[in-house]
């Protein structure tokens, strides 16, 4: 009993390409079409933004179809068998991804704005500090990412009084807090709260909007 519970959980190990609890590889593989999710429900996003949407849960990978409806953003990019899709904001207006898995349809609210305080894309004056927000939900959802130094892809947040707070985690799996607040036509980043080796807690970083196309060719 013993070596047959070993090898069952080995199986699950190499289908799932990581070390699982035993109960979390037996719902992978009892995971239905029905499962089969995006990553988000609705997004907005600023004219000439790339988006992200991913398809997860189901074994859906592989079997999936992409379109756009309105011309308010367009397809740019879906990953075919890796389960994902790329928009790009095109005009201000709503529109609707659909993605189409075992004979169903499931659907993401697209909204462009022509502008927006703390959706879009924005870098520092290098081009090496790169700032990637847009709304999931009622949520603000960002990726950070430094030239050859880290990426953060965990940070979620709200507005309130006019700043942006982000929470997440470092590089290092620990807990961290940024803001954005604007200054004129810039934003100015702070790292509210960090413990990691590499960030200075209270130090800020400037940032200006910039091409959608930089976080695009980063992620």
């Amino acid at each position: 009993m013993k070596r047959v519970f070993i090898c069952m959980l080995s199986i699950c190990m190499l289908l799932s390409g990581l070390v699982m609890a035993p109960e979390i590889c037996a719902r992978a593989a009892n995971a239905q079409p029905e499962d089969a999710r995006l990553t988000s429900k609705s997004i907005v996003i600023v004219r000439g933004q790339y988006a992200f949407i991913g398809l997860s849960g189901g074994n859906a990978t592989g079997k999936a179809t992409w379109s756009m409806s309105g011309n308010c953003a367009k397809i740019v990019e879906d990953g075919g068998p890796d389960g994902y899709c790329y928009v790009k904001g095109v005009k201000a207006g709503k529109g609707t991804l659909k993605c189409t898995v075992h004979n169903k349809t499931l659907k993401c609210r697209v909204k462009v704005l022509n502008n927006a305080s703390f959706i879009g894309d924005f870098c520092d004056d290098s081009g090496e500090v790169y700032l990637d927000v847009f709304k999931r939900g009622k949520q603000y959802v960002a990726y950070y990412s430094q030239f050859r130094l880290c990426t953060m892809d965990s940070l979620r947040g709200t507005v309130k009084n006019g700043i942006l707070t982000l929470k997440g985690e470092d590089p290092a799996g620990n807990p961290i807090t940024l803001t954005v607040s604007r200054k004129g036509k810039k934003r100015i980043l702070t790292f509210q709260a960090t413990t990691w080796e590499y960030f200075e807690q209270g130090s800020t970083i400037e940032l200006k909007k910039c091409s959608g196309k930089k976080g695009y060719g980063s992620q």
